[in-house]
């Protein structure tokens, strides 16, 4: 048997993170087992279809290396994988359940219907349908058919019967019937709900592992009722648990934060998201916290998901992605970088590419370090791609360092104006000048920080930059001495 499982969304809005985070455990089991992946659109509702849906979904899911293995649009098509193209298939097997008494027409308004929920609330009752139209006769049911009378089709849910099935997360589940809703399996505008679309489709297409959230476990039951009804193999079921907020709210379906579209914009690397994705409510069953793909596919194991809600936290994603930027390849995170500066931000990718590659990689490495995601990156180099500011001297004064008065601040940048045009030469690392600059302060009978502070505060401008030392490594001899001039100058 061939392991294949399926992602099958809505395409109301931007892909959620707790729906990539059941694409990717769909993902891992199918590649853990060598089976297929498959996205399969499930557009019925139509009331809710956004348009660039599935293309913004298609995209998030190859930036982050989750490629179906089949999907909708692909060159070789083996059905169509929109529910909204396979209407035909849908009524042949609704007419199979009316044909053998497992379905029935409902010929209830949508009025009775809010009627009857409400009364149902007001006496604190489950809200459910009441059967009514299960019971009409057939030659009521053909006289209203006849007259053209608006209706639903609708599960016949057996009688003191125990459903029960197995979830590879949370064991054995057993639900009376008596408790089961008769769920619309077609609407009344020829539409089916997703109780029967899916089934459907999940036979017909032979997926063998529906791996969901845990909100349609109680729909479950009702898909096991419908394949007993069509005498199926039910697929094998695991429902993953809830993602919540770090103060324990239920992440919003609606919001931007939600939205994985917002961690690509704001330049997170694709690893990481993977990565911090994985662990949200999976246990490795190991004290490592990173992993590549192809070692999340190695270890990854439905029996070790979690049965209660895991916790979304972006200090935790800001965690995952400073390890990547601080320990992957350079060049690699260069290109990405460049990538990602040309499709977010093309007036500060075109400014930076008037600079040499040598110089940018310069910056990078010094920064790369300092920064959460590819989004701070302009924030943090504004002063090494633009043309230098003289500084307030309220911003050169600095109490705590012992920077009462400017001669201070000038005295040291003539001593550091004078170890950059004098002894340059000598500078073969970032360490070479570090001691030269160290040295001549104590020469000079001067702390560390009367000099190092101004220094920084010329070469930046700015209250808050990277250190004068990478400052200094990164503009090199001839920037420095300008900057240094100019404020000096000014003084």
């Amino acid at each position: 048997m061939t392991v294949i499982t399926r992602f099958a969304p809505s395409p109301t809005w931007y892909l959620h993170i707790w729906s990539l985070r059941t694409v990717l455990y769909n993902y891992l089991f199918a590649k853990k087992n060598n089976g297929k992946f498959m996205l399969r659109i499930e557009d019925t509702d139509r009331t809710r279809l956004v348009e660039w849906s599935v293309e913004n979904m298609l995209k998030v899911l190859a930036s982050v290396w989750l490629i179906p293995d089949e999907w909708p649009n692909n060159p070789w098509d083996k059905w169509p994988y929109y529910q909204s193209e396979r209407l035909s298939i849908y009524r042949k097997y609704l007419d199979q359940l009316i044909e053998n008494d497992k379905a029935y027409y409902c010929f209830c308004s949508s009025e009775r219907l809010t009627e009857l929920r409400e009364e149902q609330t007001s006496l604190w009752l489950p809200t459910k349908y009441d059967k009514k139209c299960r019971y009409l006769s057939k030659e009521e049911i053909k006289e209203k058919l006849d007259s053209w009378a608006s209706y639903t089709v609708r599960l016949k849910v057996p009688d003191n019967t125990i459903i029960e099935f197995e979830d590879m997360v949370k064991w054995k589940i057993k639900v009376p019937s008596k408790d089961i809703d008769e769920q619309i399996l077609l609407k009344s505008d020829g539409f089916p709900t997703y109780h029967l679309a899916n089934v459907v489709d999940d036979h017909l297409m032979w997926v063998t592992h529906v791996i969901r959230w845990d909100e349609w476990t109680p729909s479950t039951p009702k898909h096991v009722i419908m394949y007993n009804s069509f005498w199926w193999e039910a697929p094998i079921f695991a429902h993953i648990p809830l993602l919540l907020w770090s103060d324990k709210k239920k992440l919003s379906k609606r919001t931007w934060d939600v939205a994985v579209e917002k961690y690509i914009e704001k330049g997170y690397l694709s690893e990481a998201i993977i990565n911090y994705i994985a662990l949200l409510g999976w246990n490795p069953k190991t004290t490592e916290e990173f992993f590549t793909m192809n070692e999340l596919i190695e270890r990854f194991d439905l029996n070790h998901v979690h049965k209660s809600w895991a916790v979304f936290d972006v200090e935790r994603l800001d965690f995952f992605n400073s390890h990547y930027l601080k320990t992957s390849d350079l060049d690699y995170l260069y290109n990405k970088l460049m990538t990602y500066l040309s499709r977010y931000d093309v007036d500060f990718y075109n400014l930076i590419n008037t600079f040499s590659d040598e110089y940018n990689k310069k910056i990078f490495f010094e920064l790369k370090s300092r920064i959460k995601h590819f989004s701070e990156y302009k924030w943090y180099t504004n002063f090494f791609y633009s043309d230098s500011k003289i500084p307030s001297n309220e911003l050169m004064l600095n109490e705590k360092m012992k920077i009462t008065d400017i001669t201070i601040v000038k005295k040291a940048l003539e001593i550091t104006l004078r170890l950059l045009k004098s002894k340059w030469e000598d500078f073969d690392t970032i360490l070479d000048i570090k001691n030269a600059f160290i040295k001549e302060i104590k020469d000079a009978e001067m702390k560390n920080g009367q000099v190092l502070w101004p220094v920084r505060c010329v070469l930046s401008w700015e209250q808050f930059s990277p250190g004068w030392l990478e400052m200094v490594y990164i503009l090199w001899n001839q920037k420095s001495i300008e900057r240094i001039e100019k404020v000096l100058k000014n003084i």
